[in-house]
């Protein structure tokens, strides 16, 4: 995988097709505890976020980070493994209820990377949960999970398999 280098918004992030995530069964829209979530426009990994990026940068130049990245193989393996998350956002009117499903991935260099950095920065960077966010409601950008404190304040539940594909409707019966 080739260096994605950091957004406009400071954030180090890992585009992933949608095609390798989202099944053919997986609907547009899911119905999930009286929540009705959309899927995302766009998929990535978050490696670093704004926030965490920008104190590793203060440390660290982007040719370092690019090296540690390059250091990695970047295979990622979906895991058909689903979490609903949930939090509550402060926005300039108030605050948002937002909720996502993610996907847990089967990602070895994501903590690797982190802990890589961690070591040249000197920083306290933890392992982070590897995901993908698949399906958002109250906010299309997702909730942000940068690491394992703030998954554990925002997760809710596992979601079964089941509940983010479709049923398939049984065809007429031959005889």
């Amino acid at each position: 995988m080739h260096w994605p280098g950091f957004n406009a918004d400071g954030a180090l992030l890992l585009p992933l097709e949608k095609r390798d995530l989202l099944a053919a069964d997986m609907p547009l829209r899911l119905r999930l505890d009286g929540l009705v979530l959309e899927q995302k426009h766009e998929l990535h990994v978050t490696l670093l976020n704004h926030a965490t990026a920008s104190v590793v940068l203060d440390r660290l130049d982007p040719p370092a980070v690019a090296d540690a990245f390059a250091a990695f193989d970047w295979r990622i393996i979906p895991t058909q493994r689903y979490a609903l998350v949930h939090k509550t956002k402060d926005e300039w009117d108030g605050p948002l209820q937002a909720w996502a499903v993610i996907e847990h991935l089967q990602m070895p260099a994501f903590a690797a990377f982190r802990d890589r950095l961690a070591r040249a920065s000197g920083l306290a960077l933890d392992c982070g949960i590897p995901h993908v966010t698949l399906y958002v409601a109250g906010d299309p950008a997702g909730i942000g999970l940068p690491d394992l404190a703030t998954w554990r304040a925002c997760f809710v539940r596992e979601v079964g398999g089941d509940e983010v594909r479709r049923r398939a409707v049984p065809g007429p019966t031959r005889r």
